[in-house]
């Protein structure tokens, strides 16, 4: 990705209303490209296959596969993608559930609709491409 490439992002999110909300406000920030809204985990799963993100914000709390589930088979797939995942839940555990199925980032749901999310996005994956996954 260069400085001018939009950021390929997939969102796995249940709720339509607040996915929706989450891709007008990184398409309307023109860093970031929305090339694909998932509804379940088994939907993101296949989608990521499909359209190869450069990062996959995913719900920890998705319908049927969960989003700890559906990012295990997704970097099982394919180690080198970037998936963040998010929730509601102020619970360490879900930190620790997120990082041993191998998300590369974690957020606060709340950051969702924060003006800032997209500036958290292109951060978290700069930082994940340095961390070793690609050459500089």
């Amino acid at each position: 990705m260069t400085d001018d490439t939009p950021l390929r992002v997939l969102i796995a999110e249940d709720d339509d209303r607040l996915a929706a909300g989450v891709e007008e406000a990184l398409q309307s920030d023109g860093r970031c490209l929305v090339v694909g809204r998932a509804a379940t985990g088994a939907e993101a799963v296949r989608l990521v296959e499909q359209q190869h993100p450069d990062l996959v914000l995913m719900d920890i709390g998705m319908p049927g596969l969960d989003g700890i589930a559906a990012t295990r088979l997704i970097r099982a797939h394919d180690a080198a993608q970037h998936v963040v995942i998010y929730t509601g839940s102020d619970e360490y555990e879900d930190v620790t559930r997120a990082d041993e199925a191998g998300a590369a980032g974690y957020l606060h749901k709340s950051a969702l609709t924060s003006p800032e999310l997209a500036d958290a996005l292109l951060v978290l994956h700069a930082n994940y491409v340095r961390g070793g996954e690609e050459p500089d």
